[in-house]
């Protein structure tokens, strides 16, 4: 999945994605119980960088011991939180801001 850097239209929502569930799971068992999605409700989130800033946060409180991204995903235990525009495009993954050693 590309991450989109152009033409990103809010209101924005956040993606948290639980990499065991995801990965493991995904071929035996459907359905949306691997990933909980924040829309922002009654007040959609429609600044960028506020929905940046929002997966930043929430990405570091699910991951606290995570120091690269093989750190991040060798044991599949971590979450991801990706930032989704009005098109359903990818526009932002917190995890990218690790290093990758």
């Amino acid at each position: 999945m590309e991450t989109k850097t152009e033409n990103i239209q809010p209101p924005f929502k956040l993606l948290i994605l639980d990499l065991f569930d995801a990965y493991h799971y995904a071929d035996v068992v459907s359905g949306d119980w691997r990933y909980a999605w924040l829309t922002g409700g009654y007040a959609p989130i429609s600044d960028h960088d506020k929905a940046i800033a929002l997966a930043d946060r929430l990405f570091w409180a699910l991951n606290p011991e995570a120091k690269t991204q093989h750190d991040w995903y060798e044991w599949d235990a971590g979450y991801d939180v990706r930032v989704y525009d009005a098109d359903n495009g990818c526009v932002y993954k917190a995890h990218q801001k690790l290093p990758k050693e």
